[in-house]
């Protein structure tokens, strides 16, 4: 017995610095130099962003210094009016992009699978596609009665091409062997979407995504300035408007956090669904 219990303690002892070596090989791998490399940019970029104000460098000579930035985003995240700001502000944003997600991949999906579907919207969408989507501002203050529609649609605009076209190019860009073998094996219309043209799609589908994420952020400045009242993109430009320069950028940070959390959102739901994508 007393063999057995110092074979038991070894075994432990054993157990113990297997987990131990265990931990360490997992730290080392998740904590590599590619990890510390991101913190330690932004700390580079805001180095400088601080040697620039702080020696004039001509264009830089009437923007505020980090620390004035930082000064201001103290006295002003605690209020009610800045959440007000945020929580607006990403409320019209994922509206409008579920909404290009809903439309966008259906039909991007149809205008690569289906020719003659191709043949009748392809042409329109080309057209439409080159518009900048500042300039279906005035369009938008016509075509729906409230400020808060016209700010939806044209975040709609801003992610809805991204991902259409993206998805266009992910179904196009299956080679057709994969379909005639699917057919020659007995395979339906049905099969062949459901197994081959999504799934490989995807991929596609989801870079149109993560644009598309980028875009709608860039378009609620404009957008915002039709509506009024709240949001991020009418807060900065507010603070434009009262020759307020740390608030402008701290609106720029924020927009910029706001739009980084969203793509990284995306980013997360497709290493979920392709989890393959991380071998390379």
């Amino acid at each position: 017995m007393k063999e057995t219990g110092s074979e038991m303690k070894k075994e432990r002892r054993y157990e113990t610095r297997e987990d131990v070596s265990a931990a360490k090989r997992y730290i080392r791998r998740e904590i590599s130099w590619s990890t510390v490399r991101k913190p330690l940019s932004l700390l580079l970029a805001l180095f400088v962003w601080h040697l620039l104000t702080t020696y004039q460098v001509p264009l830089f000579t009437q923007v505020p210094k980090p620390i004035e930035v930082m000064k201001d985003a103290i006295n002003f995240v605690p209020t009610t009016t800045y959440w007000t700001h945020v929580l607006y502000s990403n409320q019209r944003v994922l509206a409008g992009f579920f909404i290009a997600l809903i439309i966008g991949v259906p039909l991007g999906l149809m205008m690569g699978y289906k020719k003659l579907f191709n043949e009748w919207t392809f042409p329109i969408f080309e057209i439409l596609r080159p518009i900048p989507p500042i300039a279906w501002l005035p369009l938008s203050v016509i075509m729906f009665p409230t400020p808060e529609m016209s700010v939806i649609y044209l975040i709609f605009i801003g992610a809805f091409f991204p991902i259409v076209m993206n998805t266009v190019l992910g179904v196009l860009s299956i080679e057709e062997n994969y379909r005639r073998s699917a057919l020659s094996l007995g395979a339906s219309p049905r099969d062949i979407f459901r197994h081959i043209i999504l799934p490989a799609s995807t991929p596609s589908i989801f870079t149109g995504m993560l644009i598309g994420a980028g875009m709608t952020w860039d378009m609620v400045v404009a957008a915002e300035m039709v509506a009024g009242g709240y949001g991020l993109g009418y807060m900065t430009w507010d603070a434009y408007v009262v020759i307020n320069y740390p608030r402008i950028i701290f609106g720029m940070i924020s927009i910029g956090l706001c739009g980084f959390i969203l793509s990284s959102v995306v980013r997360f739901i497709g290493n979920k669904i392709m989890p393959w994508r991380r071998l390379f």
